[in-house]
């Protein structure tokens, strides 16, 4: 289930920062031996302006908007998936995490459904679009930086 590309619906996901245990998705970015990087795809908060609101990566200094937003019934997985809502992926450095694969598994396996995976194109356009942001951290601008000499050849 951890593994790259996978769009997972967690029912009971923990923020682990004083937030209320609400479900998630999640896009795992990168499936490590010990480590994957996962993304929260939040589907009710919306904070871009209308004129800004399309498909991808969208990123705006002036306004300080860095987003990659998945607009509603546009199939962005293998099998068809979409999302029923827009939904967006807020890039800053709580957004992209580390997790260890076996805590991971033992906190939500019981909640955790595959949804789909991503296609090629979604994914690269999202590894991109995080890549390009300035609130990433280096270790982790390295690994996307892996994953997109892997998958641009």
């Amino acid at each position: 289930m951890l593994k790259r590309k996978n769009l997972l619906y967690i029912t009971d996901y923990d923020f682990q920062n004083d937030q209320k245990i609400k479900p998630r998705y999640v896009i795992v970015i990168d499936d490590g031996e010990l480590n994957s990087i996962l993304f929260t795809v939040v589907t009710s908060k919306d904070y871009v302006p209308e004129n800004l609101l399309q498909h991808g990566c969208v990123k705006d200094e002036i306004k300080n908007i860095h987003c990659h937003i998945f607009l509603k019934d546009i199939s962005i997985c293998e099998n068809g998936f979409s999302f029923p809502l827009n939904s967006f992926i807020y890039i800053n450095s709580s957004s992209t995490f580390i997790a260890e694969k076996n805590i991971f598994i033992e906190k939500y396996n019981e909640t955790t459904e595959l949804k789909d995976v991503l296609s090629d194109k979604e994914f690269e356009n999202l590894i991109y679009c995080v890549y390009k942001s300035k609130f990433i951290p280096r270790g982790i601008k390295r690994i996307l930086a892996t994953i997109l000499e892997e998958i641009c050849l």
